[in-house]
């Protein structure tokens, strides 16, 4: 119980110190701070130091965490930036970090801590941004509050609503109202926030989940929401075609287009992800000179031109720390996928069943988003945070089928923002 509430406040601090009179890296630097101690508390204190310290030599530590480590460090310390090296060993130390604390803790202490983070974390929030909520509603402009990004903070509750579905999913009916509620409130600021990627990352997710869902029943059960899911498309098609022209249908597409504003010359569909790929086009340029290899130092991306920031966590990583640690990130992420849908479709119970989905819906949401986003491998926010522990977990403990034994509970498994 000490465990979970301390990184529920981890987790909290980290979402709050956005909301904190003045941001800055020692608001950051804050709970992370108190991870850290969280983790050698753990560490000092388990029955088998030597076991956990020895999960960072086996061969996806070797890969994953040490020879990353080296990866994202070696092209900071030749830039000779101060601020990159430093960013760089903070980065890094929360990897190693990681690792040590998900040899230690289930995935479901995490999870559990991040759904708690998120109850807290919204109920501090709505009260103090309901009037900026408010007026976003009647003018239909952006929602931007406190220090966040408008697309940060729908990143952070698109992670916290997909914690709401696996306590949606696993509780009885007054935490289903109170999920209810908060999910309710996170889709509501998300679409306020007028952040297209965090629709279409959860979108994604809950798309992908529902595929892992569909191949998991069983055959017939497959081809009866097969047939289900063709006969509504087909009626809801025809339904759009009948019912488009009336005047209620073009008032919601034309609050919907001023919403997420999809028509606007600066951020609509036609402006290239909202410049985006005119920023992508100059760094891949900047790459040309043979940098792409190991490329030019954690956080470097922050010094190009202002108005060039490539939000793409892809491309950040591969110009801040080469194609080699990108494939390296790239393939452990699709790697974890991978296994948490063979979880779930091999679970032999539905704690771990569930269990599974909610990993599922994390990681999928969190990879999609971060093409038009760069919190895909950073410390600086609860979410990333989590997702980062899922990244640094022993292969060997992520479930993968009904003949492992320590699955059940998922044993062991559980940067600051280039800018925001």
């Amino acid at each position: 119980m000490a465990n979970r509430v301390t990184l529920t406040l981890v987790l909290t601090l980290s979402f709050l110190s956005y909301m904190a009179p003045e941001l800055n890296e020692s608001v950051q630097l804050a709970p992370l701070a108190l991870f850290a101690s969280l983790v050698l508390f753990k560490v000092l204190w388990s029955k088998s130091i030597l076991d956990t310290v020895w999960s960072l030599f086996e061969l996806d530590g070797l890969v994953y965490v040490l020879f990353l480590s080296v990866l994202m460090i070696a092209p900071s310390l030749a830039s000779g930036s101060g601020k990159l090296i430093q960013t760089a060993f903070v980065i890094t130390g929360c990897l190693l970090l990681a690792r040590l604390y998900m040899t230690l803790v289930p995935v479901q202490e995490v999870l559990e801590a991040f759904f708690w983070s998120g109850v807290v974390s919204i109920a501090v929030f709505i009260p103090l941004s309901f009037a900026g909520l408010l007026k976003s509603i009647e003018t239909l402009d952006r929602f931007w509050v406190f220090s966040f990004h408008p697309n940060l903070l729908a990143f952070l509750l698109a992670g916290y609503f997909c914690s709401m579905v696996w306590k949606f999913l696993t509780c009885g009916w007054p935490m289903k109202a109170l999920t209810g509620f908060l999910g309710v409130a996170c889709l509501t600021i998300i679409f306020f926030s007028s952040s297209r990627g965090s629709i279409v990352g959860l979108l994604a997710a809950g798309a992908f989940a529902c595929g892992i869902v569909i191949l998991g029943s069983p055959r017939e059960s497959q081809k009866k929401i097969i047939r289900l899911g063709l006969v509504a498309t087909l009626a809801l098609s025809a339904l759009a075609l009948l019912i488009w022209n009336l005047a209620w249908v073009q008032d919601t597409s034309s609050f919907i287009d001023q919403v997420l504003q999809l028509t606007q010359s600066d951020r609509g569909l036609g402006s290239g992800f909202s410049g985006r790929f005119n920023n992508w086009n100059t760094a891949l340029r900047v790459l040309s000179d043979g940098t792409w290899l190991l490329g030019h130092g954690v956080r470097s991306s922050d010094l190009m031109p202002e108005g060039s920031y490539i939000d793409n966590s892809y491309l950040v990583a591969l110009y801040e720390i080469g194609f080699v640690a990108l494939c390296l990130i790239a393939w452990r992420f699709l790697h974890l996928l991978r296994r948490f849908s063979t979880g779930y479709l091999q679970a032999t119970n539905d704690v771990q069943r569930r269990l599974s989905l909610a990993c599922m819906l994390l990681l999928a949401c969190c990879m999609v988003n971060n093409i038009v986003a760069r919190y895909l491998f950073s410390v600086g926010n609860p979410y990333s945070l989590v997702v980062l522990m899922l990244f640094a977990t022993p292969t060997r403990v992520i479930v993968s089928g009904p003949n492992r034994p320590q699955s059940a509970d998922f044993r062991g498994i559980g940067a600051l923002e280039a800018h925001t």
